[in-house]
């Protein structure tokens, strides 16, 4: 996997991706919008905190089209890659909503 890894960054370097210089961390929910009482697949209005190792906290807002069963709640964490020059840049791992969770 980590080759793979090692591929996908060669490739954001080369295409000058804002994510080239992504470290991999965290974003906590800090706001969601509530979802529509019908329809499987919804806009998300998110504020998140996104934090890294060497990354300055920030905090973006961004929307996702979420399965409304897997919407996500406040104060919730879930893995991101995070730009270290501009930490506004990310990548949610937005999957991990719907994989389950130990409930220790």
């Amino acid at each position: 996997m980590e080759d793979l890894d090692e591929v996908a960054h060669q490739l954001e370097v080369m295409t000058g991706s804002p994510l080239a210089d992504a470290v991999r961390g965290r974003v906590r929910v800090l706001a969601v919008s509530e979802p529509a009482r019908r329809g499987r697949f919804q806009e998300c209005r998110l504020e998140l905190l996104a934090e890294a190792p060497g990354v300055v906290p920030t905090t973006v807002q961004t929307t996702a089209v979420i399965q409304r069963r897997y919407w996500p709640e406040t104060d919730m964490i879930l893995p991101a890659r995070i730009s270290r020059s501009r930490p506004h840049v990310l990548e949610v791992d937005w999957e991990y909503l719907a994989r389950p969770r130990s409930s220790s």
